[in-house]
């Protein structure tokens, strides 16, 4: 199971967990197989991610993009006189998957944007 932004998600992709709007309301089961249909709907409604089966999307290899790399040693610098401290460690974890996810998404946009190789 892996939870990704609705940008990394795509057709063909099968939801773990429910999908719900922002009031509670379900749109969409688990099982359910995502469409670029479904997709654009999550959109418009303000769906930011969905949780699909497996790991379709490999968050690591978006790891060695360099400004993820800075980001980590950044955040490592600022938050080097809390090591003692859980909270403050929880917040650090919470930056480094978020700009883990935010490198993936771009690095996603940029494969995507490249034309498909003829060979």
């Amino acid at each position: 199971m892996q939870k990704l932004p609705l940008s990394l998600a795509r057709p063909g992709m099968v939801l773990a967990k429910a999908v719900a709007r922002a009031d509670g309301i379900a749109v969409a089961a688990q099982g359910t197989e995502l469409s670029q249909a479904l997709l654009d709907r999550f959109d418009t409604m303000g769906v930011d991610a969905v949780v699909v089966e497996g790991n379709p999307v490999d968050l690591e290899g978006a790891a060695g993009d360099m400004s993820y790399e800075k980001r980590a040693e950044r955040l490592d610098h600022l938050f080097r006189k809390h090591a003692g401290d859980k909270w403050m460690q929880q917040i650090k974890k919470l930056l480094y998957d978020y700009f883990k996810l935010r490198a993936a998404g771009l690095a996603a946009a940029r494969a995507a944007a490249e034309p498909p190789r003829e060979g």
